[in-house]
C-alpha cells in the first residue's frame, strides 16, 4: 500500500506551525490510545505507527524541510533499510506525559519493538540494528566475496554484569519509586485531575540505586567493543544492495533478542569495465589490417581473457557481443553478456611505398599532373 502524505496523515495543512503539528499528534494519540482501542488493538497499532512516523519528520524543522523539497526520498536515509521503526522515534517524552504507562499501554507497544515497551522494570527490549557499508572491487560481484567488517557493539559490562554497581552487588532499593521503577504524578487542572505514570528519573526504571559505581563502565552498566565479522557477499549482488546479518546488531536488554546488522555493498568503479545490470561493457583496439582482412584479438573479460573474432571489413566503433561473459544473476543460474566496442587503430604515418600500395589496393592511384609549357618556348615558337 502506498504511503500517505505526512501532512494528510496528521490532518494539517503544509503551512501548519510546529504547535499545530504537535496538537494534531496529541489529538491522534488520544484517539488511538490503547485503553480506547481495545476492540482492535492491531489496527490501532499500525495507525499509531503511521502518524508517529509523520510526526517524527514534521516535528523536526530540518527533516520537514527535506521532506517538503524531496518528498519521502528526502528523509528515507533518516530511517533504517526497513523504513521507520520505533528505534527512530525521538519524541518519547511527548507521549509519556500524555498517555502514561498503563499495563495495557506496555502490552500494546511492547509487541513490535516500541521504546515504550520498556516502561517499568523487567521488560524485554530488542537491541538496535547496526548499519555499515563495505566497498569492494567491481569484479567481486562475479565470484562473490567474504570481506571482514568491524562492527561496534555496546553490551552489558562484564565486571558488573550490567548492573552498573561495583562487583554487581553495591545497590539498594530506589527511594524515589520504592523499587517500582515508575513514578506516579498528579496534576490538578481546575476541576480535573491529570494522572501520569512514567519511568523513574532516578533509577531509570530499574527500581534500584547504585551505591558504588563500577569502575569499568563508570556505572553505565554497558561497555563498548568492536567485533570482527566475516560476511558473505553472493555473486551477482547489485551495487548499493543491503545484506542482512541476523543477530549481529546491538544486544537486547531484559532478555530481549539482539538487533540485526545491515551491510550496504558498494562496488568501486573499474577502468576496464562498466556494469549495467548483468551485462558488462568494455572496449578494445583493433589494428587496421585486422579490421580490413579479419582475424582475432584478445580482450579482457571479468574472468580473465578471451579471443574475439573480427570479421573482414569491420567498421570503427562496431560492437560485438560475447554471450555469457557478463555478471551472474543474483540468486539465479543465468549470466549476462559482455558488449565490446571495437576501435580501429589507424597508422599515424606511412612510407611512400606503403602509400602507393594502399592506393593500388584501394584503386585510388592518380597520374602525375601535365607539365606546363614554359612561357619562353611558347613565345619563341620553339
Amino acid at each position: 500500500m502506498a504511503k500517505r502524505d505526512y501532512y494528510e496523515v496528521l490532518g494539517v495543512p503544509k503551512t501548519a506551525s510546529q504547535d499545530d503539528i504537535k496538537q494534531a499528534y496529541r489529538r491522534l494519540a488520544r484517539q488511538y490510545h490503547p485503553d480506547v482501542a481495545k476492540e482492535n488493538p492491531k489496527a490501532a497499532e499500525e495507525k499509531f505507527k503511521e502518524f508517529s512516523e509523520a510526526y517524527e519528520v514534521l516535528a523536526d524543522p530540518e527533516k520537514r524541510q527535506k521532506y517538503d523539497q524531496m518528498g519521502f526520498a528526502g528523509v528515507e536515509t533518516d530511517f533504517g533499510p526497513g523504513g521507520f521503526n520505533w528505534q527512530n522515534f525521538t519524541h518519547m517524552g511527548d507521549l509519556e506525559d500524555l498517555l502514561g504507562a498503563s499495563p495495557l499501554f506496555q502490552q500494546f507497544f511492547g509487541g513490535f519493538g516500541s521504546p515504550f515497551g520498556r516502561v517499568g522494570r523487567g521488560s524485554a527490549f530488542r537491541g538496535n540494528d547496526i548499519e555499515l557499508a563495505v566497498r569492494l572491487p567491481l569484479l567481486a560481484a562475479v565470484q562473490g566475496a567474504h570481506p571482514t567488517v568491524d562492527v561496534p557493539h555496546t553490551g552489558p559490562c562484564p565486571d558488573c554484569h550490567g548492573t552498573g554497581a561495583r562487583n554487581g552487588t553495591a545497590v539498594e532499593t530506589c527511594p524515589e519509586c520504592q523499587g517500582q521503577g515508575q513514578v506516579r504524578r498528579v496534576q490538578n487542572r481546575g476541576y480535573t485531575q491529570l494522572i501520569t505514570i512514567a519511568e523513574c528519573p532516578r533509577c531509570h526504571g530499574t527500581g534500584q540505586r547504585i551505591l558504588d559505581r563500577c569502575p569499568t563502565c563508570g556505572g553505565k552498566g554497558r561497555t563498548s567493543s568492536v567485533e570482527k565479522i566475516e560476511i558473505t557477499v553472493p555473486p551477482g549482488v547489485e551495487d548499493g544492495s543491503v545484506l542482512r546479518v541476523a543477530g549481529h546488531g546491538m544486544e537486547g536488554t531484559g532478555g530481549g533478542r539482539a538487533g540485526d546488522l545491515f551491510v550496504q555493498v558498494l562496488f568501486e568503479p573499474s577502468l576496464e569495465f562498466r556494469r549495467e545490470g548483468q551485462d558488462v561493457y568494455s572496449e578494445t583496439t583493433v589494428p587496421l589490417s585486422v579490421a580490413l582482412l579479419g582475424g582475432e584479438v584478445e580482450v579482457a573479460t571479468v574472468e580473465g581473457r578471451a579471443a574475439l573474432k573480427i570479421p573482414a571489413g569491420t567498421q570503427p566503433e562496431t560492437q560485438f557481443r560475447l554471450r555469457g561473459r557478463g555478471f551472474p544473476r543474483y540468486r539465479g543460474s543465468t549470466r549476462g553478456d559482455q558488449i565490446v566496442t571495437a576501435h580501429v587503430e589507424l597508422p599515424r604515418s606511412l612510407s611512400g611505398r606503403e602509400k602507393d600500395l594502399l592506393r593500388e589496393a584501394l584503386g585510388t592511384r592518380t597520374s602525375a599532373p601535365p607539365k606546363r609549357e614554359s612561357i619562353f618556348r611558347r613565345h619563341m615558337g620553339g
